[in-house]
């Protein structure tokens, strides 16, 4: 049985503070911010990359876990230095694992002890997201792989901040069937408005509310918002022997099909383990 009124309260309060432009989070930290300005520069430049990055032991940490894992180095000699990392890795790979530590330290934040179990639920499948977003978008090949990563990892972020504004709420909190309501119907708007907040293009917000951007004309190239609804659909009915997926755009557009579907697996747990590995090892 719903709770109606904590819920009818809890989603004005929800609707309120998307009208009056409240929406937020805390901004991301000043290596994330600074590595997307850097890359966004004509001429990024190596060694200021290096310096930025070298003050965040939580980053470098991750970074050498990350180049060092089976998915980077492919069986090359072990990286000792952050130079030789960020040289394997590449500066998007860079600029998304400082995203990832940022957003993971978002959600398993200590301050977040009564809703930690949700929100750990939440960030599991923000890293199956973005894996197999990365994954659809590298064996396309006309897609840049690393902001499909990015795309799908912000997928649901904002459902942490439903989530923290649910604290204030403690009956809404409890109703397992209200709250899983209102996280489906709602996260969409409340992340679009976030992923704005912190200065991503149009491309990354429209993946968060991918359903309302997609386009059914097979004919025209795939964007972030395929690539997306195509992760959402894989990493949620995989084993569903009975997807078709010819009569879905967005896979027609992007090469999956049912025969192919074992291959994508097979890469997105690859990807998976080692993303997971590279964060858990991170100070």
């Amino acid at each position: 049985m719903l709770n109606q009124t904590g819920e009818f309260r809890f989603v004005a309060q929800l609707g309120k503070d998307l009208s009056d432009g409240v929406v937020s989070l805390p901004s991301l930290p000043d290596v994330v911010i600074k590595i997307r300005s850097l890359l966004e520069q004509e001429q990024c430049d190596f060694e200021r990359v290096t310096e930025v990055v070298r003050v965040d032991p939580g980053l470098v940490s991750r970074l050498m876990a990350f180049a060092n894992s089976a998915f980077h180095s492919r069986g090359g000699e072990p990286v000792r230095s952050l130079e030789v990392a960020i040289g394997r890795l590449g500066f998007e790979v860079i600029r998304n694992a400082a995203l990832s530590l940022a957003v993971k330290q978002l959600f398993l934040s200590e301050q977040h002890h009564a809703i930690a179990h949700h929100l750990k639920e939440i960030w599991s499948r923000s890293i199956q997201l973005a894996s197999m977003s990365l994954v659809i978008a590298k064996r396309h090949g006309g897609l840049n792989e690393e902001t499909a990563f990015m795309c799908g990892l912000l997928h649901e972020i904002g459902k942490l901040y439903i989530l923290t504004r649910a604290k204030d709420f403690p009956e809404f909190l409890s109703d397992k069937e209200s709250l899983a309501i209102v996280l489906d119907e709602w996260h969409s708007q409340i992340g679009e408005s976030i992923v704005e907040v912190w200065g991503f293009d149009k491309e990354v917000c429209h993946s968060v509310v991918a359903k309302e951007h997609l386009d059914d004309h097979v004919s025209k190239a795939p964007t972030m918002v395929d690539v997306v609804h195509v992760a959402r659909l894989l990493v949620d009915k995989a084993d569903d022997a009975t997807i078709d997926c010819s009569s879905i755009a967005s896979c027609v557009k992007l090469r999956v099909t049912i025969e192919s579907i074992p291959e994508v697996l097979t890469l997105y747990e690859n990807k998976q383990r080692s993303v997971r590995q590279s964060l858990s090892q991170a100070a």
